[in-house]
């Protein structure tokens, strides 16, 4: 066991810090809340991450705590957990389970006290363990073998204690925060402490005495102010102690085994609660099980590892194409000019669709098919030249200016605008998925990668995996052929695939009227109006 790692996480507190950290308004696309889920999920992932641990236990409250019984106003005053708290509980569980995690909860024991006896007992066997609360009460816990990791003023914000960083805290050793409790109380458990002690007189106190039984034992040491307060304090002083005490002798047994990384991951069942709760920017971390490594003694070792960028960026969605010369380009027009539909999307060097140059031009007539047009790339097979404008225009425009075709795509108009600068006007019937999307649920994320992922179950590659991000960010014109062609027509595609999906659910909604009659017209206006700078 030696050199090997345990991460014991808090459920209920890591999920209530997240409650109050995250904005209630956070939710799922079907109104479920997720503030409380979604920064869970976030903490989740950047322990596997960063600690890179062997072994991974969730422990829950359940019930009311023994100490109840010993002091009956014990977190008495705590209001009830609020309904939206309580369902994402559930949906919590939901997560960990699927992560193949087992869960440790006792009757009359909280969860601090199941941390405790857990990390007791790994560091017995000789593993490292890793804590992870909203909570500072487990800083008692912190020894040579225990750290403990709490979030910081920001939830996605960590901060580790060690030994070394209790002391620097607190002045005191990890054990001595016990005492410190015992004298000043904690408003938050309702633990009464000693009237008239502060914080920064316990403090002092204990690091003259140590412990609060030598303070007891040194009464008449002490200046009249504090003598008399501990005296009349004297009960509440040891049943404090006695509450903020974690019971590190609970009856729960570490199975390693059940707890390995990996063991039991449900890697699609994941996926289908990220795709119910909307956590799309969470997608990217989710981990995959890597292949067996061996360790120094010899122990097969599930690991997990996430998808290699270059991976990413490459992926394909369909059966995508290139069209890099006018043989090409002839056959797919011939064929476009026969399709009832036609989706289209333009790669461009910027966001303005007055300013940007057209980079390249997507094209689809068919679910998991896609043609890419290329007009500025640093290369295409064989060393080619990309195709020029003029013939493009030459075989593409009547494509576009049939009106008989209907020309679907996410956010039309500023294609519409790019298309046309370029000498390649929209008419016909229109279908534009974002508006869609809008008119039947205005409060969704209406991106299309959004909608891609939370309709269809998939996962785009983002713009910032092919031109970068801040100082080094380029434009599309710089990346490769061979990247940028799964990347565009994956745009296309999902915009015709959305389409079919988007439209009957519209007719059942009586809404597809006032898409097709009002909506979609106004594309055509808003377009030559912007053209012309208004």
């Amino acid at each position: 066991m030696a050199g090997e790692k345990l991460v014991l996480i808090d459920g209920h507190s890591l999920a209530y810090r997240a409650f109050h950290a995250l904005p209630q308004e956070m939710s799922a696309p079907s109104g479920e809340p997720t503030n409380a889920t979604f920064g869970f999920m976030q903490m989740l992932l950047t322990v596997l991450e960063q600690e890179r641990p062997d072994y991974v236990i969730v422990t829950f409250d359940k019930g009311p705590s023994f100490r109840v019984s010993k002091y009956e106003a014990y977190k008495a005053h705590r209001e009830k957990m609020p309904e939206e708290m309580h369902q994402q509980m559930e949906r919590i569980r939901e997560l960990v389970e699927a992560f193949g995690i087992p869960i440790v909860e006792l009757d009359d024991y909280e969860a601090d006290d199941l941390l405790g006896t857990l990390a007791k007992q790994a560091a017995e066997r000789g593993l490292d363990v890793v804590i992870v609360t909203g909570d500072r009460d487990a800083l008692q816990l912190v020894d040579e073998h225990v750290t403990v990791l709490t979030s910081g003023r920001r939830f996605s914000d960590t901060i580790r204690y060690t030994l070394d960083g209790v002391r620097e805290k607190y002045g005191l050793e990890p054990k001595q925060l016990i005492d410190l409790k015992a004298l000043m109380g904690d408003r938050s458990d309702n633990i009464p402490g000693v009237r008239g002690v502060g914080e920064k007189g316990a403090v002092a106190l204990l690091k003259q005495y140590g412990t609060l039984d030598e303070l007891y034992a040194h009464l008449e040491d002490l200046s009249s102010r504090y003598r008399r307060a501990l005296v009349a304090g004297r009960e509440d002083a040891y049943l404090s102690r006695d509450l903020a005490t974690i019971d590190r002798h609970a009856p729960v047994e570490l199975d390693l085994e059940s707890a390995r990384v990996g063991k039991g991951f449900d890697r699609d069942r994941v996926m289908a609660l990220m795709r119910e709760l909307g956590f799309r920017s969470l997608v990217a971390r989710i981990p995959v099980l890597g292949e067996a490594s061996e360790d120094k003694l010899g122990h097969q070792l599930l690991l997990f590892e996430r998808e290699e960028e270059s991976s990413v960026a490459s992926r394909s969605l369909g059966e995508y194409e290139p069209v890099v010369d006018e043989a090409q380009l002839r056959d797919l027009c011939a064929r476009l000019s026969t399709a009832t539909a036609v989706a289209v999307d333009t790669e461009t060097t910027g966001l303005d669709a007055m300013r940007a140059e057209l980079v390249g031009i997507s094209l689809t007539d068919a679910p998991q098919m896609g043609w890419y047009l290329p007009l500025l790339a640093p290369a295409v097979e064989g060393g080619q030249r990309p195709l020029d404008l003029e013939t493009i225009q030459r075989y593409l425009a009547p494509i576009l200016a049939n009106a008989e075709i209907e020309k679907r795509g996410h956010n039309l108009k500023y294609d519409m605008k790019v298309l046309e600068r370029f000498g390649l006007p929209v008419s016909g019937q229109l279908f534009d998925t974002m508006v869609a999307e809008w008119i039947l649920n205005p409060d969704a994320a209406l991106g299309l990668k959004s909608q891609a992922w939370i309709r269809l179950g998939v996962q785009m590659t983002e713009i910032t995996d092919l031109i970068g991000k801040g100082q080094n960010q380029t434009t599309m014109d710089h990346v490769m052929l061979d990247t940028v062609v799964p990347y565009a027509c994956a745009d296309a595609d999902i915009a015709f695939r959305l389409a079919d999906m988007l439209e009957p659910e519209l007719r059942e909604r009586e809404q597809l009227t006032l898409f097709r009659d009002l909506e979609m017209p106004l594309l055509h206006v808003l377009k030559e109006m912007e053209l012309r700078g208004i």
